[in-house]
């Protein structure tokens, strides 16, 4: 608890404290008066945000006993003419028919037409208000004034002789009225719609809000129907205390329907959903999150439907079932509209309030503890507890200067403590008035009585809480230390006792009993929940009293009491130690997956042609980040050529990336995997290599080129699949033309797949082991030369090479001329 270090020093055979403060809660009732401008001035459409204000001040959650009253108003210019026009006479209420009353005859509300009397007589509107606050009734007095601001009477014989007279005279009297109505403690909160005088509009303000915590009454101007629900929430929170929660909103289809979830706050006692569903002919259902059946079939004890006949309605909820509820609103005929639900709700509080030392010596400090309750438990939820006010009043029957203390609660367990000092020259009775006020509870007053001690204390107490914030389960305890000094000269027999338990709570203190000696002692304390301890905050106050049951000590305590963990949270360190296993595990597994796609990227890759052992053509991949490396060899005017392969392209190659190495797919043929050094032969003397800057596979270096000059290697040309032919450095070939045969020799079939006319292949260097230099004379033919031996490169058709460019066209460039 707050100010844990207060010490409680009364005699201890003082009497019993008086605590007036056992009252239960309930929301205040008030008067409320709702002036709505008629004259001239006002647009259709603001009378119809100006109804729509009135509705939604009619339908908020007002305590027992609140009058309500609506007023039109616009001037009196000739004989039978009234400036105000009471549409909704003052009545209660606190009943559903009544509300459904006030809803209805707020439509009564019109525009006054010329002739009617259509001027601004803000005078008489004020004067009516005046006469309904002052006849008696609830306590707290609250006007809204919706209107343009323009004071009108110039065609209202009554205020003068002449316009300006009329005006003048009419202004006068507002000023006298308001004054009264600030006099009878009446707040009043200007609302502007349409064309509106600000300036004019700022001096119907008057009175005080309802909490500190809110601003005074002030101006708002209204300029369209989405700032109007902006506009009547502030003003209504401030004046009333009313908490308004922001609208949920959405549109209805035509012939269809639209579900709006609200929440409903588990504090609130009263609440009222307000539905602004802009036509009557909208069917509104509410129903509460956990309920079998929508409204009033289940969620509360008591529903009050109204206006449902009108363009707003509402749904008043006591002791509604907290959490969220469901609003379905639903259109067979009407169009497309924009509607909007909000939850207004009140708390029906008690304040509760405790001071140490419980009597005080002259000049004392006094330490003040206040907690507020609501619906029968300690409300301890920040978010509820923001923006309430509690004040502590020191008054006594000597006379002395009121002390005033605002309390504070520094360690957020609910309980709001401050300090008072007792003056030096105070005796006789005390009395202590805790307040607590702020939007969205009623508000409470609580007393407290006491004596000035005489002389000093002979028993000292403090109660300490090792946890200001505890949370237990059902069976849990809180564990505390009383500190207690005893100058009686004698040992003083103590007692713990707890008293106010909120309901529900199922607790016991041990040890019930403390015996100390005299000087200093301490004693460690148990509060022990009972397994039916009801969950939820359980509260109250544990008091050390003596043999006379006078208080020698007390402090307040707020104890949540939350649900038996189950297996999985009772095992929440395994359970996170797993989480932290499978997030690294998680996380290694995907740096494994990218790495492995990063390798599998053909980047640092580069294809090569090979020419008799040269290096005559490279290529790098078209998009580094692919998985596939497609390219084609084409013969070009300067001879073969490596090419990226085109959409649709036949013979294509295709290079990957493997564990081994790369991965290498001529057209029509298996892939092969290239280790370091190797490459795949495609033709006569031809061969393709893969280089990778990665260094781990590939042809990148193979080795001193070859002899140009020498036999080449057994090979095949497929015209049919490009070049290909089964690798040589990996494995000995088969002999692709059978037995023993000689590929340079004579006569043989053509192997599949090539487009000589016959089978003969004549070596184009010569015959024979001592064949003659190909480059010399005699009888053999010259391999470049036209003597009989086609060019292996050229357009002749024959095997060993590429007959054709791309595509098998004749090559248009081949010079018939050229020998090589």
């Amino acid at each position: 608890m707050a100010l844990l270090s207060a010490v409680a020093l009364v005699p201890s055979l003082a009497a019993p404290r008086v605590v007036a403060q056992d009252q239960p809660p309930t929301l205040p009732a008030m008067q409320v008066v709702v002036l709505v401008d008629e004259s001239g001035s006002i647009q259709d459409a603001d009378l119809v945000r100006e109804k729509e204000a009135a509705r939604t001040i009619a339908f908020s959650p007002w305590g027992t006993g609140t009058v309500l009253s609506v007023v039109g108003f616009a001037s009196a210019e000739r004989a039978g003419q009234s400036a105000v026009d009471v549409v909704c006479p003052p009545a209660k209420i606190s009943e559903a028919q009544q509300r459904d009353v006030v809803a209805n005859c707020i439509g009564g509300l019109r525009k006054r037409a010329d002739g009617e009397g259509d001027g601004t007589d803000h005078a008489a509107a004020l004067q009516q208000a005046l006469a309904h606050v002052g006849a008696g009734g609830p306590e707290k007095k609250i006007v809204f004034l919706l209107t343009d601001g323009k004071l009108d009477v110039s065609g209202s014989p009554s205020w003068g002789s002449d316009p300006d007279r009329r005006n003048a005279a009419a202004a006068a009297n507002v000023r006298e009225v308001l004054a009264s109505l600030d006099k009878a403690g009446a707040q009043v909160w200007p609302l502007g719609f349409g064309e509106v005088d600000v300036a004019a509009l700022g001096g119907f303000a008057k009175g005080r809000s309802c909490t500190p915590a809110a601003p005074d009454p002030r101006e708002r101007v209204v300029p369209t129907s989405a700032e109007l629900r902006t506009a009547i929430f502030d003003a209504l929170s401030s004046a009333s205390c009313i908490k308004i929660l922001p609208p949920e909103t959405g549109d209805v289809p035509k012939g269809g329907s639209l579900e709006l979830t609200v929440d409903i706050p588990a504090v609130a006692s009263d609440a009222s959903i307000v539905v602004f569903k802009r036509d009557p002919r909208v069917q509104v259902e509410y129903r509460a999150r956990n309920a079998a059946r929508p409204a009033p079939g289940g969620g509360g004890a008591k529903f009050e439907f109204a206006g449902q006949t009108t363009e707003t309605e509402s749904l008043r909820i006591t002791d509604p079932e907290p959490g969220q509820w469901v609003v379905r609103l639903s259109s067979a005929e009407v169009a497309a509209q924009d509607v909007a639900a909000t939850v207004m709700y009140q708390a029906a509080v008690k304040a509760v309030l405790t001071t140490n030392p419980p009597q005080p010596a002259p000049g004392q400090t006094v330490e003040v503890d206040m907690q507020v309750w609501a619906r029968g438990k300690a409300v301890t939820d920040p978010p509820t507890l923001q923006g309430l006010t509690f004040v502590t009043t020191l008054t006594g029957t000597s006379g002395f200067a009121p002390q005033q203390v605002t309390l504070n609660d520094s360690d957020g367990d609910g309980t709001y403590a401050g300090q008072l000092k007792v003056p030096d020259n105070a005796s006789g009775d005390l009395t202590y008035t805790g307040e607590v006020t702020g939007i969205g509870i009623g508000g409470d007053t609580r007393t407290l009585f006491a004596r000035v001690s005489k002389g000093a204390a002979a028993v000292q107490g403090q109660i300490l809480f090792d946890d200001n914030r505890s949370t237990v389960t059902p069976g849990g305890t809180v564990t505390g230390t009383v500190a207690i000094t005893n100058n009686s000269g004698k040992d003083a027999d103590l007692r713990l006792r707890l008293d106010d338990l909120s309901p529900g709570t199922a607790v016991t203190v041990d040890p019930a009993a403390v015996r100390v000696g005299t000087g200093t002692g301490t004693a460690k304390f148990t509060l022990r929940f009972g397994p039916d301890s009801a969950l939820g905050v359980s509260g109250g106050k544990l008091r050390l009293v003596d043999e006379k049951d006078a208080v020698v000590a007390e402090r307040l305590f707020a104890t949540e009491v939350a649900p038996e963990p189950g297996l999985p949270e009772k095992l929440w360190w395994l359970w996170t130690l797993l989480g932290v296993l499978l997030l690294a595990a998680l996380v290694w597994l995907l740096l494994k997956l990218r790495s492995r796609a990063e390798s599998r990227k053909v980047r640092g890759l580069t294809a090569q042609l090979w020419q008799g052992g040269f290096l005559t053509s490279e290529l790098s991949p078209r998009d580094a980040r692919a998985k596939v490396f497609r390219f084609v060899v084409v013969e070009e005017f300067t001879g073969l050529k490596l090419q990226q392969a085109g959409p649709g392209e036949t013979n294509v190659y295709e290079v990957r990336r493997v564990r081994d190495g790369v991965s290498l797919t001529a057209p029509g043929q298996p892939p092969v995997v290239l280790t370091a050094g190797q490459r795949k032969e495609i033709g006569k003397d031809l061969a393709v290599g893969v280089a990778d800057e990665r260094g781990t596979a590939g042809a990148a270096v193979s080795g001193p080129p070859g002899d140009p000059f020498a036999a080449p290697a057994a090979s095949t040309v497929d015209a049919a699949h490009g070049f290909g032919a089964p690798d040589v450095s990996m494995q000995p070939p088969p002999d692709p033309f059978g037995g023993s045969y000689d590929p340079f020799g004579g006569s043989a079939p053509a192997p599949a797949g090539t487009n000589g006319a016959n089978g003969s292949h004549p070596d184009p260097f010569g015959g024979g082991g001592n064949r003659p230099d190909p480059f010399g004379g005699g009888s053999h033919s010259d391999p470049f030369g036209g003597g009989g031996q086609p060019d292996p490169f050229g357009g002749g058709g024959q095997s060993g090479g590429p007959s054709t460019r791309r595509g098998g066209q004749p090559d248009p460039f081949a010079d018939p001329y050229n020998p090589f």
